[in-house]
């Protein structure tokens, strides 16, 4: 029986490791700079369940905005054929000692994805990952959520980019 159970007990890292979800790879299909030029991003949505008294989804929201336009090959529309929403899935405040013993160096983390969906139909067009994370405490954390929102989007930023230039038709 206790041969049976240490299987089990070592048989659950595996098995969560082994899970893949909806969203778990990357999704691209193919962007058409033409057809996707049109778009609406909206609002991003805090899902973290520790938001302390952070408030991350405005801060998320003016982030992938500007690095949205900044990419120069979108523009808003009424009706558009491509929506990006954006998902802060994740907030990590590691450096309170009463719910992480011990403290992990004042680590905190923050988490997006970013999904841009086609219409009509609302077809996922890709999805985008970004992690940040940075060290707190001190005068160090001063706009600690801003910084960590920003480095994330920017991996977002990166991928966003990718799958631009991966269409090979990616124009001014």
């Amino acid at each position: 029986m206790l041969r049976f159970i240490h299987f089990l007990l070592a048989s659950i890292p595996l098995a969560l490791w082994g899970c893949a979800g909806l969203l778990s790879e990357p999704v691209w299909q193919p962007f058409s700079p033409t057809r996707h030029r049109q778009i609406h991003v909206q609002s991003c949505v805090d899902q973290s369940a520790n938001r302390g008294q952070w408030n991350l989804a405005p801060e998320a929201s003016r982030a992938l905005m500007g690095k949205v336009l900044a990419t120069r090959r979108f523009e808003f529309a009424p009706e558009p054929a491509l929506i990006f929403s954006c998902d802060v899935e994740g907030h990590i405040d590691r450096s309170d000692p009463q719910r992480n013993f011990p403290p992990l160096w004042g680590l905190s983390e923050v988490r997006v994805t970013v999904i841009a969906w086609e219409r009509p139909g609302d077809r996922v067009m890709a999805v985008f990952r970004g992690l940040a994370t940075l060290p707190r405490g001190g005068i160090d954390n001063v706009g600690t959520e801003s910084r960590l929102i920003a480095a994330a989007m920017n991996d977002v930023a990166n991928q966003l980019e990718a799958w631009i230039n991966a269409s090979g038709k990616a124009g001014p």
